[in-house]
């Protein structure tokens, strides 16, 4: 067989595949590594500092995290009562007590019976009342929580 210039195909066809495969390792590298904590964070809560703080050695199987802050001005001045800020939501403490039931019940339909074993965070403002963190506690209590975390900020080293 002759092989004349009109017999090749001037196209170039390109294998995508490894290129792919190289993109989906990235997307789930990422996956892996991203920092989900900086979700449960709330930047109206200006946590105290403590030399005592430090990061937990083991993340908590089960944790809800709470916190407990004010509405603040654009001069970060409070305008408001001390408020839980709960799933994006600004709540009252005295309005807290039914979605802390509902949180109960969601815990027990996996877990019927014994003790909660779910971790209370508490992210409590700086400038945040004892007596307020205290009742947030005891409202706990009385839904059977028994493991409780207190957050405060490590000073920065000058």
């Amino acid at each position: 067989m002759k092989l004349t210039r009109d017999s090749f195909d001037n196209k170039v066809d390109l294998d995508m595949t490894p290129m792919i495969d190289i993109v989906f390792q990235l997307i789930t590298f990422f996956m892996v590594v991203i920092n989900f904590e900086a979700g449960e964070i709330d930047e109206r809560v200006k946590l105290a500092q403590s030399e005592l703080a430090r990061p937990p050695k083991v993340k908590p199987d089960n944790e809800l995290v709470l916190q407990m802050g004010f509405q603040r001005d654009k001069e970060g001045q409070v305008i408001s009562e001390s408020l839980l800020f709960y799933n994006s939501q600004a709540i009252p403490l005295e309005e807290f007590r039914p979605l802390l039931k509902r949180e109960t019940a969601f815990y027990r339909l996996s877990n019927p019976t014994g003790p909660i074993r779910t971790t209370v965070v508490i992210r409590a403002d700086a400038e945040s009342p004892a007596g307020q963190v205290q009742e947030l506690i005891r409202l706990c209590q009385e839904e059977k929580y028994e493991k409780f975390s207190l957050r405060a900020m490590q000073p920065e080293a000058q």
